[in-house]
């Protein structure tokens, strides 16, 4: 649906109620402390991408909460990747799984309803992340997987998923996983105030119309416009991870994104640099999935508004072996770095990211949220790929 597609709508009550929601969403959002997600458990749940990093730590403190979780994924019968959901104590009562491709239209209408909130980390660029099967995703996608057809695949089973949404009785919240990548600012702005929090907006000038950044944004104001635009019946809140670290549920996850890079360290091969130079801002898995659970949680956050969810924590990848190595020092861990993709020389990480302060104080304030030590969140990481991940390390 267009932005103002309610505004121009044949309904009169449907094209008032557009219009004002576009000039003041905040008032017609006004029951948002009618949407919060009970405390105490019992409520029925639906996790996206229940199969993923944070789908799966999601689905674990949801479980731990009492709550009757509804795990959507691919392929139900894909033990490979959904085998440590059945491996839950939970699966089969309080726990259930279900096929659901969120490029189709209508997937997810039947697991929705009776739903109370959905959480929704599902996304269609993840199927391009390192460490995935690329090949597969390209089969599946059907066509040349440019930023274009990503963008509009991405928009695309928004608008699915809102359509679900609106066709269920039951369901009043959505909490949204976007990304940092929706808030960090191009360098030049970045070098000027070097404060990053939940204020700040990418380029489209710099990263592209149709980059992942964009996406993201663009899909966070769809999501708060839809809601706003519902008459109250469901609000929607995002939650903005940095960088995800944290401890692997099952040994598909290992390979995958920023964990995948964290165990070639381990093996002894250096991650590839970011653009830029940039350090990894890191947030811990399992603190996205806690922070998630309390927005949901809250009678007092509004429809629409967007938490960074980050630890603070910045470290340049070239030094994650030397840390990791003070925690196991029988380690020989990667000590530098590869060259960025599709570059062929490791640049000087630019000092001002020294002075980069990211700010996690709104989520702080409005859900008494604190995060893992980095120390904590590595030493689990570490555990985790070489127990579970089956990862090996370079031993010296």
């Amino acid at each position: 649906q267009q932005p103002l597609a309610a505004a121009m709508s044949p309904d009169p009550h449907r094209r008032i109620r557009g219009v004002f929601a576009h000039l003041r969403p905040e008032l017609v959002a006004s029951a948002v402390h009618e949407h919060a997600l009970p405390r105490g458990g019992g409520s029925i749940v639906v996790v996206t991408g229940a199969a993923g990093y944070i789908g799966g730590w999601l689905v674990v403190k949801l479980l731990e909460r009492g709550h009757t979780v509804r795990a959507c994924v691919r392929d139900v019968n894909n033990d490979s990747k959904v085998g440590f959901l059945k491996a839950m104590p939970d699966f089969g009562g309080r726990l259930s799984l279900h096929a659901a491709d969120m490029t189709v239209e209508g997937a997810y209408v039947a697991i929705f309803e009776g739903a109370h909130t959905v959480f929704h980390p599902a996304e269609v660029f993840m199927s391009f992340a390192g460490g995935r099967a690329r090949d597969a995703a390209q089969k599946d996608f059907g066509g040349k997987a440019t930023a274009q057809a990503l963008n509009e695949h991405a928009l695309r089973s928004s608008r699915f998923l809102v359509d679900s949404i609106n066709r269920t009785s039951t369901v009043r919240r959505l909490i949204y996983t976007s990304s940092i990548a929706a808030i960090l600012p191009n360098l030049r702005d970045l070098i000027a105030r070097p404060s990053v929090d939940e204020t700040r907006e990418p380029g489209a000038d710099k990263v592209g119309e149709h980059s992942y950044a964009i996406t993201k944004r663009s899909t966070e104001h769809f999501f708060a416009y839809q809601a706003s635009i519902s008459g109250g019946r469901w609000s929607a809140i995002v939650a903005n991870p940095s960088d995800v670290v944290g401890p692997v549920l099952a040994q598909h996850q290992a390979a995958e994104t920023w964990q995948g890079k964290l165990a070639g360290i381990l093996r002894g091969v250096p991650a590839e640099q970011e653009l830029t130079g940039r350090p990894w801002m890191l947030v811990d898995a399992r603190d996205v999935a806690e922070a998630e659970i309390r927005l949901a949680e809250s009678p007092d956050v509004e429809s629409g508004q967007r938490f960074m969810l980050t630890s603070g924590d910045k470290v340049f990848p070239e030094d994650l072996g030397p840390r990791i190595m003070e925690l196991y020092p029988s380690y020989q861990c990667a000590t530098t770095v590869a060259p960025p993709a599709r570059t062929k020389e490791v640049v000087r990480s630019e000092p001002f990211w020294i002075r980069v302060h990211l700010r996690n104080d709104k989520v702080a304030n409005a859900i008494g949220m604190s995060f893992h030590s980095f120390d904590d969140t590595l030493r689990a990481t570490v555990e985790s790929l070489t127990t579970i991940g089956g990862i090996t390390p370079n031993l010296k």
